[in-house]
């Protein structure tokens, strides 16, 4: 089942590090609210935002995420933009900094800081892996493994959606 709403935007962070005088891409996770991980979608409004929410517990997710790095190079020069929403604890950060800097990409990194029964109901979150696509307006796209016949999501098709709002004014 695919819902459409209309919902505001988030943002995520990605810094440069230096390394024996050479600069190397560095990446951060920086933990917000929720209200933090809506302005930050907001700031995008115009582009395809594609928001990736995973957990280093999370098989399906780890392996699912190479993917999205390289959805968002193929289609970044399109108007797309991919941020990741790490559902680990705070205190598990770590884990998440380590698992993103395995993926390097252009790419916004944030760790969702709330308490499950938020994330539960904000998300209408049953389990991960789950993603929302936001068109140029605004209006979402949600695909949960949760929702389909056989628990997993279908990824061609939700670049095929990404690919169809990206051709969308």
């Amino acid at each position: 089942m695919i819902v459409i709403k209309q919902m505001q935007s988030l943002a995520v962070v990605m810094v440069l590090g230096t390394s024996f005088g050479l600069a190397q891409e560095k990446m951060e996770v920086v933990p917000v609210k929720y209200e933090g991980l809506k302005q930050e979608i907001q700031k995008h409004r115009g582009k395809v935002v594609v928001v990736d929410f995973w957990s280093t517990s999370c098989p399906p997710c780890m392996k699912a995420f190479p993917d999205f790095i390289a959805m968002q190079k193929r289609h970044a020069d399109k108007g797309m933009v991919l941020i990741t929403v790490s559902f680990n604890e705070l205190e598990d950060m770590n884990l998440a900094v380590k698992f993103i800097n395995r993926h390097p990409g252009p790419v916004r990194h944030l760790l969702l800081d709330e308490p499950t029964e938020l994330k539960e109901k904000k998300f209408d979150y049953v389990g991960l892996p789950f993603y929302y696509v936001f068109d140029r307006q605004g209006r979402w796209v949600r695909f949960r493994a949760a929702d389909a016949k056989d628990n997993k999501v279908d990824y061609a098709h939700l670049e095929q959606v990404v690919v169809k709002m990206l051709g969308e004014k």
